[in-house]
């Protein structure tokens, strides 16, 4: 821990959560998917490579895939939890750009969009009961950034709101 409350605190939320999503989807245990920092607007998570290698001896392509779409999903659903109760995360729109491969132990980094845009996006949910965000997710290892994810989010009420 960092010894700074907050940070520690938004932490052990996103580990809460990796925990969760851990045991509801087996891949993401295979894959080892752990938290290496979130502070509330930024998340980061990480896999390391011997259970994500391909035969090159690098990073499979679909554990990068995995992790950076679980990472926007993660981001979001710690947002939703936080500003607006139980919702329901999906992506609906994702574009890879593979650049370089990774090497090693690799992580997946999202920030939440801009304050305007998620205070539009939190009316949309509650007003409306469905919202949508654009995230960009970094995806990288020691040597740096390898591969870029623009993906779309649906977020949603897990109950539709009440009345007209």
């Amino acid at each position: 821990m960092s010894g700074d409350f907050l940070a520690d605190a938004e932490k052990l939320t996103a580990e809460a959560l990796v925990a969760r999503i851990r045991s509801e989807i087996p891949l993401t245990q295979a894959m080892q998917l752990g938290v290496d920092h979130y502070d509330g607007h930024r998340l980061v998570l990480r896999v390391p490579l011997p259970p994500n290698i391909n035969d090159k001896g690098t990073a499979f392509a679909g554990s990068i895939t995995a992790l950076g779409s679980i990472a926007g999903w993660c981001l979001l659903t710690l947002w939703a939890e936080r500003e607006i109760g139980s919702c329901q995360v999906a992506v609906f729109d994702a574009h890879f750009a593979f650049r370089k491969p990774l090497r090693g132990d690799f992580t997946a980094t999202v920030s939440l969009p801009s304050p305007a845009d998620c205070k539009t996006l939190k009316y949309a949910v509650t007003k409306r009961g469905k919202g949508r965000a654009v995230l960009k997710i970094t995806l990288a290892d020691a040597e740096g950034v390898a591969t870029t994810l623009n993906a779309a989010y649906a977020v949603w009420l897990s109950e539709p709101p009440a009345g007209p």
